[in-house]
């Protein structure tokens, strides 16, 4: 529900603009397809760990991704990263370790859930980055939601169960503010280097917590 609802409204937003083929056309399909991979998986590790592990303190685990993409795009896109970014990762890689708290009952094989999580997304991330320079936002997430609906559609037979309206809705939800995001996401990438934008992504963890603790 989450990529079909995404797919969706990228064909019904997008496409009177822009065209059916601008919107569908890519130099490079076959990144396109791993970054969709890439987006799942981060999704599918995630939702698995909510099952375990509460909200606040998955999504802490799961923001090891800008320790990660900071690391990472310097080898891979032979990006630059100043002394301050790297205090900035490096502080929220301590807010992680006091969230988690190595030894305590938050630390078990669980914890390699968002773990898991947080490495499809640094690699999301650099993806993104990369096709950034290639092909347009809107083809970027358009592709992503077609590639993981196809792929997701192929499991509901085994695990179909039909929603109440409070879940339709929910899903719509969900679908519609994850098209919204990274479509965000995408944007900025266009602009600026991983390394630069990966410690705003910290903010989620406040947001995580205040959610959580009101719902």
């Amino acid at each position: 529900a989450r990529y079909v609802v995404h797919t969706l409204l990228m064909l019904v937003v997008f496409v009177p603009r822009s065209g059916f083929s601008a919107v569908v056309r890519t130099k490079r399909p076959g990144l396109q397809l791993l970054r969709a991979l890439c987006l799942l998986g981060t999704s599918l590790f995630f939702t698995t760990a909510l099952l375990y592990i509460p909200l606040a303190e998955a999504t802490a685990v799961n923001f090891l991704a800008p320790v990660l993409v900071t690391a990472l795009s310097v080898p891979l896109l032979k990006e630059r990263v100043t002394r301050g970014q790297w205090i900035a990762v490096v502080c929220g890689f301590i807010g992680v370790l006091i969230i988690v708290h190595p030894g305590g009952d938050l630390f078990t094989p669980a914890i390699l859930l968002p773990f898991c999580s947080a490495l499809f997304f640094c690699f999301y991330q650099l993806l993104t980055r990369k096709l950034a320079e290639i092909d347009s936002p809107t083809t970027s997430n358009f592709f992503a939601g077609l590639c993981n609906t196809l792929v997701m559609s192929a499991l509901v037979p085994f695990f179909w169960q039909v929603p109440s309206l409070g879940h339709a809705l929910l899903m719509l939800a969900l679908g519609s503010c994850g098209m919204t995001a990274h479509l965000f996401l995408t944007q900025a990438f266009r602009h600026a280097a991983p390394a630069l934008l990966a410690p705003f992504g910290y903010c989620q963890i406040v947001f995580a917590g205040l959610l959580g603790w009101l719902l």
